[in-house]
């Protein structure tokens, strides 16, 4: 008999990072169905980003991926999508040539403005969410983020492997 159980579910707490992206996922995707409702046409994984150039820009690709902690090589492809859409525009840096910047377009001038008119509406579904769960996921986000930069995952499996090691290995006993 096949069980309907989620397979990742079911792998437990070591696959807690999947559960995440897959609940970021699941905001996404609901950001991206309700979006064109409030005349957003710009993607949902774009938000912070046209809100940056808005208020910061132009800024090249390596500063804004540093600024809103993603990766480069995402950043270039969401920069891409976001010139493709006419949102912005790139030129290079006239005082290092080798430099792109980018820059909001009048378009995405005013898809910026249409973000900060809709993050009321998006702060009160998640505040929502919270108090349904009894968890404010932004504060537990934070809370994890700064014990993470205190003592690095990878530090955490290290003890966790010395402690799994410690325990399996026979205790001495003392000689006479």
């Amino acid at each position: 008999m096949h069980e309907d159980t989620d397979f990742i579910t079911k792998l437990g707490r070591p696959f807690l990072a999947h559960r995440l992206r897959r609940l970021a996922e699941t905001f996404l995707d609901g950001y991206g169905r309700w979006l064109p409702s409030v005349g957003i046409t710009a993607p949902p994984r774009a938000l912070s980003t046209l809100l940056l150039l808005d208020d910061d820009g132009p800024l090249g690709v390596t500063e804004i991926a540093g600024r809103l902690r993603l990766s480069h090589p995402l950043l270039i492809k969401l920069t891409g999508n976001l010139e493709a859409l006419g949102l912005t525009r790139t030129a290079r840096d006239p005082e290092d040539g080798r430099r792109r910047l980018i820059a909001l377009t009048e378009a995405g001038r005013d898809q910026a403005a249409r973000i900060r008119s809709a993050v009321e509406i998006l702060d009160r579904a998640y505040g929502e969410l919270a108090d349904e769960i009894g968890i404010d996921l932004m504060e537990a986000c934070a809370r994890a983020e700064r014990a993470c930069l205190a003592i690095s995952f990878d530090k955490r499996l290290e003890r966790a492997v010395a402690e799994i090691h410690q325990r399996e290995e026979p205790e001495c006993a003392p000689s006479a």
